[in-house]
């Protein structure tokens, strides 16, 4: 199910309902993945694995359902959302972004490569945030490289609470994880002491399972 509102003018389009994350499928078809085996020893037992790459659509969907199978066993539900910008119908510009235990995270920021530095990506920030703050989020969190304009998050208000440092073609390459409290809201109502999570979040937190949630 898909509905789509306007979040200070641009649009926002519901990706899932009932709190079930839906993966979107991709309009062409990608190259054929290969498969690799290999065994592994686990606690003196054998086990044979299989790698697949690229990633096929039908296995992403099942690791996916599975994991939010788990979550909503657990209470903990995912309420993903996208924003975008059109000019003349056409999309130049977008922001996913979800809401789980009342931190916002931020995926993926993107706008068009002549539009950059126009402003549009600040925008796209602060009607993401609107929309999480309308979904009671009371914390932000967001990932980038070192080579994707870092300075842009701090100048937005986020504080850095971890990286973790590589290599990529020869060049050192860090990701880093920003933050960003929201203000309390006058018309917020306070949650039962026994829904309260605790938002000071740390970079094992986001790692935890090997999985990102940003």
């Amino acid at each position: 199910m898909r509905s789509e509102r306007k979040i200070c003018g641009v649009h926002a389009l519901e990706l899932e309902s009932g709190g079930v994350r839906r993966p979107l499928k991709a309009e062409t078809a990608g190259p054929e993945p290969t498969a690799r085996y290999h065994m592994a020893t686990i606690n003196d037992e054998e086990a044979m694995f299989e790698t697949l790459d690229p990633v096929p659509s039908e296995i992403a969907t099942a690791i996916s359902d599975g994991l939010n199978a788990f979550n909503e066993s657990a209470e903990i539900i995912r309420e993903a959302f996208a924003i975008v910008w059109r000019e003349n119908g056409r999309l130049i510009a977008g922001i996913t972004a979800s809401v789980s235990f009342s931190v916002l995270f931020i995926g993926n920021l993107w706008v068009e490569k002549s539009l950059r530095l126009s402003g549009i990506g600040r925008k796209l920030m602060a009607a993401a945030e609107e929309e999480g703050r309308r979904r009671a989020a009371v914390t932000a969190c967001v990932d980038t490289l070192s080579t994707r304009a870092p300075d842009f998050y701090p100048k937005l208000g986020y504080v850095e609470f971890g990286r973790v440092s590589g290599h990529a073609g020869g060049r050192p390459v860090d990701r880093i994880w920003f933050r960003k409290e929201f203000p309390p809201q006058l018309d917020q109502k306070p949650m039962a002491a026994s829904h309260l999570i605790s938002t000071e979040m740390t970079l094992e937190d986001v790692m935890a399972g090997g999985r990102r949630v940003c």
